[in-house]
């Protein structure tokens, strides 16, 4: 039967494709009754031909005792359902339908053909036929069916079928539908004639990682997220902390500092405590590791994913370490098969967002003498300061022939530089199925965009799987790392040096522009105490940071499939060591001269573990899963640094025994245990009702034994309602799950010891006539028994779903944490021999919603987008203070947040003729009612600026959100992620800078300043201003010494995280290689190249201000990235 080919116009729309399938669909089913009419009219003359025959033979003596002769019918088996064939070959069923015609049969014998229906019957070469249906027979409309390799595919009409031509025989044929699992066939392979696709169980069945074990997602009952490797792989991030930014609902990563290194900061739903900070626990390959290491220490390409537990009844298995939740990292492992070689390198140029514009020479030089004049008036009490007449006396401190002979010079180009990134991968693996390996390595150079701001890495990861027997298995995982960073002095303050010892960034927003960097005599100019920003770039500050962790784990199968039994070993080893020099002729803290320092430290881990796991399934009554261990953990480490004065220059710490001194030596030593034993156990009942409870027994020797062991239970429940009747046959709910969880998790983050402490003093005691010496020691604190745990209590329920066959998916989340027993310090008792004392109170709870919404928008042959959406807002309020906390007036006594900013609320600029000045104004004094003073509202409206009066803001956003994009068309594919904050103001130290009246009236002192000074009231040029005048500058006491609010700002943003453009090449692409080049992916990155926000300060997002100088922040950096895949 000939091929039924159809023309189809390249432009036809989506609803023409319609009228066209209808129409052929009509026209083929009419066909389609005429056939099985004339069949069915065939079949009956030829039984009545061969009855009338059999009638006649039987008269002949040649029948039966019955008439009919004894015959055994040939059956036939197609898709394993077996058939009986008539007289004319075709397959009927036992009520003697026609199932599949004789051609049908003949087509699925011959390995040429592949069209059950009879419509399409040729050589493969030439095209290939199928009806698709699903698991209730219907036709599938709009599966996807392409060649593998190819640009051939097609999508399947109304009736489920599909045509393709040119189809090479050893080819591979796909094919997939939204909602179904997809299949992939030999072009030769006979299942091809009938395809049956099956609901696609992924999101039912993916496998979450959790503490000590996995668990498929539709029977967790807990707050667990996850990225995997496939979500941004095809993006170029240096740190995997990049990689879940804005991905993950409840997950907070900050970019503290866009410098080399400068690890994000990551909160799970606000975490933290008041004495402990706010750093979740990370686990690699099920061993823990530090802060210092932790994801920083990982190549982004070595990740497989990132699960990370959100409520305490997750983490609670954790014990004392999951106080601030948990990140659990699974590294890739290798896969059965012939090796398989990944190179990847990317070359990044580093841009810094703009950063404070500020004014050059002569613009320098006539905003002092505006200032210099607004001073003197108001000291003389002239007008409009006081009643007097100016004197026409007062001398500009720069003259008209200085400025217009200024120079200027550009500070901020003397530091800032354009950056560059190199990063290569290469990854190795395969195996067979008794040994698996995978290995990494990775080298990284950033040369960023502050000069002498470098950072160069080199990193090698293996995972090595053996199966030693057929119930033994061990892992190895070996990860080494080596960083090396040369240290810009950056930010604002170093030290607590304050301007003494400020940064690059610092000095070159402060240093006046018209000031030369080298004075006649050809050294560093120096402006005030403050060190010369380009002199900084001779300071030697080196430090490197290598380590290495090894992560041994033995599986035994006792039972198999039911009991199984691990022990883990892991070891990590941390070194860091410094070394900076500051040369004799750079001015720094005051002095030239040189100065130098000399320091190591090293941090060992050692976490000895044992599991042993049962797990059976009663039926469909009952899934169990019960899992007991118990660990040892300890933790070690020293360190000790050398500063010294007056070395050589040339020979700085080489030889630190050749200096003149003074030398500062210091060292350090501590060695910490714990010690844990834990339990979980997993139900599901009836495959809908899921019950999991923990209990975990944590030891340490931080408290006194009576308070040396703790408790952490956490109980979870899981309704899967799509398994009930009610539910489960609404056709467009695919999954629906209720959770709620319970769980207790503690600290031991102190902050300070229990233990009185002994230390040694240098007052030394001497006898008998100095020949013998006693280091007397003296006790620096005492003991506290009294002290215990913090204790974390967090209540979750969670909504699960997944709709429109899985269209649309994500969850719901709200809970609520209240932390008790808060480890901190309060005053001790008067006359007490130490000032303060460690104690448990105070009472916080912080609350929240965390929603995800994911999202396949569109899927055809060609194209694919989907979308992810993630949004959290969390508060934290102070149920009860510590004990002795001293209020002040104007505080909430009473659920007040734990981030409240209290200021007084400016309205204007008080006037030359003190017109728009309120009556209220006056409470504040005389010095409050000059011209160019904020005008403090009065809230309250009783005539008097006071406490009362005060505002106070959450300092918290009220939204945090994450919203990407990806697109595939063809061999392209775009993603595009943005995320951001809503609902926040924040402190624009940009405007505080410079908006500084009184440092601009100081004259030849007056450090430089920014644009913003432009909007500072004057009495001389601008008496619109929205800055406070010279007014500000004098000695005026708010009450309770609250601030004002004209320098804080709406700090939302939206920033475009990614936008990443790839294009691949598959095997059919790269046939030429002959197999040795399977792949090839060519890619575009562009990192921050968009922020949008009405914030004016340095970014809305990186931290404003360096320890107490403001000023000086790393900027946020716009990269550009260009890079290649290679699969061999």
């Amino acid at each position: 039967m000939a091929v039924e080919k159809v023309v189809i116009p390249d432009d036809e729309t989506q609803e023409q494709k319609q009228e066209r399938l209808r129409k052929e669909l009509e026209e083929r089913k009419a066909k389609e009754a005429k056939e099985v009419q004339e069949a069915e009219e065939r079949r009956k003359a030829e039984e009545e031909a061969a009855r009338k025959k059999a009638e006649e033979e039987g008269d002949k003596g040649g029948s039966t005792g019955n008439g009919e002769e004894e015959t055994e019918s040939e059956q036939v088996e197609i898709d394993g359902t077996l058939y009986t064939l008539d007289d004319n070959g075709n397959a009927v069923d036992d009520n003697g339908e026609i199932k599949f015609t004789k051609e049908q049969i003949d087509a699925m014998s011959d390995e040429g053909a592949n069209e059950l229906d009879g419509d399409y019957i040729e050589a493969i070469s030439k095209a290939s036929g199928i009806v698709i249906k699903d698991e209730k027979g219907e036709p599938v409309i709009g599966a996807s069916v392409t060649v593998v390799g190819t640009a051939l595919g097609t999508i399947t009409n109304l009736e489920g079928k599909y045509s393709l031509t040119d189809v090479q025989e050893d080819s591979k044929v796909a094919i997939s539908f939204v909602g179904y699992g997809a299949l992939t066939f030999s072009a030769k392979d006979k299942q091809l004639a009938r395809v049956v696709l099956k609901e696609d169980s992924e999101l039912l069945d993916e496998v979450v990682v959790i503490g000590y074990g996995t668990e498929r997602k539709s029977d967790l009952s807990t707050a667990v997220s996850q990225v995997k490797s496939k979500d941004f792989e095809s993006i170029s991030y240096s740190d995997p902390g990049q990689a879940i930014a804005g991905r993950m609902p409840g997950i907070y990563v900050k970019q503290a500092s866009g410098a080399p290194g400068g690890n994000p900061q990551i909160s799970i739903r606000g975490t933290g405590t008041i004495s402990s900070g706010s750093s979740p626990l990370v686990v690699v390959d099920g061993l823990p590791v530090t802060d210092d290491v932790g994801l920083n220490s990982i190549n982004p390409n070595d990740i497989e994913s990132i699960n990370v537990l959100k409520d305490v009844a997750s983490a609670a298995i954790y014990g004392i370490e999951a106080a601030d939740g948990v990140i659990l990292v699974t590294t890739k492992k290798g896969k059965e098969g012939k090796p398989t070689i990944v190179y990847e390198g990317s070359y990044s140029v580093q841009k810094h967002y703009p950063y404070l514009d500020v004014l050059s020479g002569p613009e320098l030089m006539n905003m002092v003498n505006v200032f210099s004049k607004e001073n003197y008036l108001y000291d003389k009490g002239q007008y409009p300061y006081g009643n007097a007449a100016y004197d026409d006396k007062w001398t500009p401190i720069f003259t008209p022939t200085q400025i217009a002979n200024a120079p200027t010079t550009d500070w901020l180009d003397k530091v800032l530089k354009t950056g560059a990134v190199t990063n290569h991968n290469l990854t190795i693996s395969g195996g067979s199925e008794k040994f698996k390996y995978y290995l990494g390595v990775n080298y990284y150079k950033e040369d960023a965009t502050v000069y002498n701001s470098d950072m160069e890495r080199y990193s090698l990861r293996t995972n090595i799987t053996s199966q030693l027997t057929n119930f033994l298995k061990l892992t190895t995982i070996v990860n080494l790392n080596q960083n090396n960073y040369t240290n810009s002095t950056v930010g604002g303050d170093v030290g607590n040096l304050r301007d003494q010892g400020a940064g690059a960034l610092f000095g070159a927003i402060f240093y006046p522009s018209y000031l030369p960097v080298y004075d006649a005599e050809g050294q560093y100019n120096v402006f005030s105490r403050t060190p010369n920003p380009v002199s900084m770039q001779d300071i030697n500050d080196k430090s490197e940071q290598n380590g290495y962790y090894m992560n041994f784990s033995l599986d035994v199968d006792i039972i198999k499939n039911m009991l199984s039994a691990k022990v883990l070993y892991g070891l990590n080893k941390e070194n860091t060591s410094r070394d900076s020099y500051i040369p004799s002729d750079i001015y720094y803290a005051l002095q030239r001269k040189s100065r130098g320092n000399l320091g190591y430290g090293k941090r060992q881990q050692s976490t000895l573990e044992g599991t042993l796991t049962f797990q059976h399934k009663f039926g469909e009554l009952l899934d169990m899963n019960l899992m007991a261990g118990m660990g040892r953990y300890l933790d070690s480490g020293d360190g000790s640094d050398i500063s010294y004065e007056n070395a050589n220059d040339h020979i700085q710490g080489s030889s630190v025994g050749m200096a003149d001194g003074p030398f500062y030596p210091t060292s350090y030593k501590y060695k910490n245990e714990k010690r844990s034993q834990f339990v979980r156990g997993s139900f599901d009942l009836f495959g809908r009702y899921v019950v999991s409870a923990s209990l975990r027994r944590d030891g340490t020797d931080k408290f006194f034994p009576s308070k040396k062991y703790a408790f952490f239970p956490s109980v979870s429940l899981a309704w899967k309602m799509n398994e009930e009747s009610f539910i489960k046959n609404i056709s467009w709910i695919n999954m629906l799950k209720l959770r709620a969880s319970y769980g207790e998790t503690g600290s031991d983050n102190l902050g300070t010891t229990l233990y009185g402490i002994v230390t040694t003093t240098r007052e030394d005691v001497q006898f008998n006539n100095n020949s013998v010496t006693y280091i007397p020691y003296i006790l620096s604190g005492a003991n506290y028994e009294d002290v215990t745990w913090q204790k974390t209590v967090m209540k979750n329920i969670g909504l699960d779903f997944s709709i429109f066959r899985d269209r649309i998916w994500g969850s719901v989340d709200v809970f609520r944490n209240d932390v008790t027993h808060l480890l901190g310090t309060a005053p001790t008792e008067l006359l007490g021999m130490h000032g303060t004392r460690p104690i448990n109170g105070g009472h916080y709870k912080r609350t929240g919603v965390d929603v995800s919404l994911n999202s396949l928008n569109l899927q055809t042959h060609d194209f694919k987008w989907t979308s992810q959406i993630t949004m959290s807002h969390y508060n934290a309020v102070w149920i009860e203070r510590m004990p002795n906390y001293d209020y002040q007036k104007y505080q909430k006594r009473k659920n007040e947040p734990m981030n409240a900013f209290y200021y007084y609320k400016t309205t204007d600029i008080i006037d030359v003729d003190k017109s728009n000045m309120p009556e209220s104004q006056r409470s504040l004094g005389p010095a409050a009612c000059m011209p160019g003073y904020p005008i403090v509202e009065d809230k309250n409206g009783d005539g008097i600026i006071d406490v009362n009066d005060s505002y106070m803001d959450n300092m918290l956003p009220k939204l945090y959100f994450g919203f990407g994009n990806t697109f595939t068309w063809k061999n392209f594919d775009l993603d595009i992620f943005m995320y951001g904050q809503l609902g926040v103001k924040k402190w624009n130290d940009a405007y505080s800078y410079s908006a500084d009246a009184g440092n601009l009236s100081r004259g030849v002192d007056a450090h430089n300043v920014g644009i913003y000074s432009y909007n500072i009231w004057n009495t001389q040029t601008n008496t619109n201003g929205r800055f406070p005048g010279i007014a500000i500058s004098k000695s005026v006491a708010l009450p309770e010494n609250l601030g004002f609010d004209y320098t804080r700002e709406n700090a939302s943003y939206v920033r475009v995280r990614n936008i990443t453009l790839g294009y691949n090449l598959g095997p059919k692409e790269l046939s030429i290689f002959k197999g040795y080049i399977r792949g090839i992916r060519v890619f575009v990155d562009f990192q921050n190249p968009l922020t949008f926000t009405k914030y004016k300060g340095y970014d809305p997002e990186i931290n404003t201000s360096s320890s107490n100088l403001t000023g000086g922040q790393y900027p946020q950096m716009r990269v550009y990235s260009i890079g290649a895949k290679l699969t061999f």
